[in-house]
């Protein structure tokens, strides 16, 4: 039964709907004849009927669990050409043993019914003037009619297993998009909790007041990344309260010198984004564009229109500051993107001399779920 086992449900439900239909069609003929010509409706013309469909049936079920999962599933083509002859070759023995000549001997048929058909008439063709078929006509039709079946159900075994390898391939997709994801998160949170405790050793000892603030900052945005990292993408509120706690901690470190911009949408809802998307360019921007010798500045603005949600973050950059935009948070960021939105996004970084900036839009939603 292994070959059983590769059959797809629907597939399944697709035959048995079929047979049905052509069981249940011949009873609703058989019923309409006999009220047509008066004859009334008898059970044993139904019974017949069915028997005529059952050699047809027969070979379908031998074609499609025996012989056509050779060609389908198992590549065995010189298998299933064998078996499929075989198979038709039966039939039509069949055919020309079991429905000879009813002249030949055995009791005369009843007037105007096939003793092998499916009603007065039957598939076989109507009786010529002595009540046999005529030459060639009842075999070679029900030889083609199994033909076409055969090959009728060869090419939906190939469309069922064509969608079968298709869901595959996006289950593997999907996998291999998770495996990635999650390859990149562990990149990006001990990058970013590293450079958040950096700043906070920088203040023990410069202000122990505002190093147990920014502990308590940390602690806030701990909980945020362990309950929301490990999801393809989140809510944008929950993604700039995350900004909010990090900026937070910014002030506490930096002095008034230092000028930070924040800017939240005034409508949030319904936005979702990738966790850290955001918060890793806001990250780069106070790692490299602060200067305690001239004044530096930070503006951060984000905004949802039309379906997008829009990001800015600009930064001054100090002369001696290195280029910021290869470092390891902002290329995970990117390779983050392009697998959840594929080119469905746009990543602008202007890096001029005097400033750093990134624009980053989103759509408000992706189809990924991952």
């Amino acid at each position: 039964m292994k070959l059983l086992g590769k059959e797809n449900g629907k597939e399944n439900v697709l035959y048995l709907v079929v047979w049905a239909s052509f069981f249940l069609l011949l009873g609703l003929r058989g019923v309409v004849t006999g009220l047509l010509d008066g004859s009334g409706f008898e059970i044993r013309s139904l019974l017949e009927s069915w028997l005529g469909l059952l050699p047809f049936l027969v070979l379908f079920l031998l074609h499609n669990y025996l012989a056509a999962p050779q060609l389908v599933y198992h590549k065995r083509t010189a298998v299933y050409v064998a078996a499929s002859v075989l198979l038709f070759g039966l039939f039509v023995a069949y055919l020309s043993l079991g429905h000879g000549d009813p002249g030949a001997g055995g009791p005369p048929p009843e007037p105007g019914f096939a003793p092998d058909g499916f009603g007065p008439e039957g598939p076989r063709g109507p009786r010529g003037p002595e009540g046999g078929r005529h030459p060639m006509q009842p075999d070679v039709l029900e030889a083609v009619v199994a033909l076409i079946m055969m090959g009728a159900n060869l090419g939906l075994k190939f469309y069922f297993r064509g969608i079968r390898e298709r869901e595959s391939m996006e289950r593997l997709e999907k996998e291999n998009l998770r495996y990635q994801l999650e390859y990149l998160r562990y990149q990006i949170n001990p990058h970013f909790f590293m450079n958040t405790l950096n700043n906070i050793h920088a203040l023990v000892d410069l202000d122990p007041e505002k190093a147990k603030e920014s502990i308590v900052e940390l602690s806030k945005m701990m909980r945020h990344i362990l309950y929301d990292s490990d999801k393809a993408t989140i809510p944008l509120r929950d993604e700039l309260d995350l900004l909010e706690h990090y900026i937070s901690l910014m002030r506490l470190r930096f002095p008034d010198s230092v000028s930070i911009e924040y800017i939240r949408p005034a409508s949030e809802e319904g936005a979702e984004v990738p966790p850290l998307s955001l918060a890793s360019f806001v990250e780069n921007a106070f790692k490299h564009g602060i200067s305690y010798e001239k004044r530096s500045f930070v503006r951060i603005n984000a905004a949802q229109e039309g379906g997008k949600v829009i990001f800015r973050c600009v930064n001054s950059l100090p002369a001696s500051s290195s280029v910021s935009g290869k470092g390891l948070g902002i290329e995970n960021v990117r390779s983050r993107l392009q697998l959840l939105y594929g080119e469905d996004f746009t990543l602008h970084i202007e890096d001029s001399a005097e400033a750093y900036e990134v624009l980053l839009v989103l759509p408000s939603k992706t189809d990924k779920q991952l």
